[in-house]
């Protein structure tokens, strides 16, 4: 765990290998292999570390990735990226203006300006009542409990939680649960499992309802998806 902080430049947390899971501007953000998220500067946020990792860092002064700017999000890495971020580290942390490696972080600032945002990301309520609930579903994402269960456990009413959860996250609860499952679907396959173990791990009927989800949100089949860090790596 890397405990709350900030920096003040603009920074890209890149992870080479794992999965890591970060709290930032109310949201919970999951990054697996071969993603990054871009942190504002000042923002602050914190860092667990769902599997074993290996990251990488990047730091921008504001402004330098103007299509990003002040939001927080989780980018898919290129070859292209990676290679450009391994290259990075051995950069020294002040270099010369129109210095070669000037240029070479202005090429990874431009890739990284062009990347397609991940929907992997959920907010968090700032109820006390609703953040318990939410807790309990990551908790226990196999348990497929009603709204009336999970509100009853928290002191709600099943009409408060349809009122309330929504307002606080934006989202339905099904919805927000189904978006917490797929988070988790990439620790769970860098640790090991097949799609179908991931899928009844998660609380699916049937591979075929993980694999459709999955696909309706990241555009792509589950041994795609959840193996992209291969094709990255090489």
């Amino acid at each position: 765990m890397i405990d709350a902080h900030s920096h003040s430049r603009d920074q890209f947390i890149y992870a080479i290998r794992g999965v890591m899971s970060i709290e930032a501007n109310g949201c919970l953000w999951t990054i697996p292999s071969s993603h990054g998220m871009w942190m504002p500067a000042h923002m602050t946020h914190k860092i667990r570390m769902d599997t074993a990792v290996e990251m990488r860092t990047l730091y921008f002064q504001q402004g330098i990735v103007q299509t990003l700017g002040g939001d927080c999000c989780v980018l898919a890495v290129t070859p292209l990226l990676r290679e450009l971020i391994l290259r990075a580290m051995s950069i020294r942390p002040h270099y010369d203006p129109g210095s070669a490696e000037e240029r070479l972080m202005q090429v990874a600032a431009d890739e990284m300006g062009v990347l397609e945002r991940q929907p992997l990301s959920l907010k968090m309520p700032s109820d006390k009542r609703l953040t318990r609930l939410c807790q309990l579903m990551i908790e226990h994402l196999s348990d497929s409990a009603s709204i009336a269960d999970l509100g009853e456990r928290v002191g709600l009413s099943e009409r408060s939680v349809i009122r309330l959860f929504p307002q606080e996250t934006g989202l339905s609860l099904h919805r927000w649960r189904q978006q917490a499952r797929l988070m988790r679907a990439f620790v769970l396959a860098e640790q090991g499992m097949n799609v179908t173990q991931v899928a009844f791990e998660l609380g699916y009927s049937s591979s075929s309802a993980f694999s459709k989800m999955l696909r309706k949100q990241l555009g792509g089949a589950p041994r795609q998806v959840l193996s992209r860090h291969d094709a990255a790596a090489g």
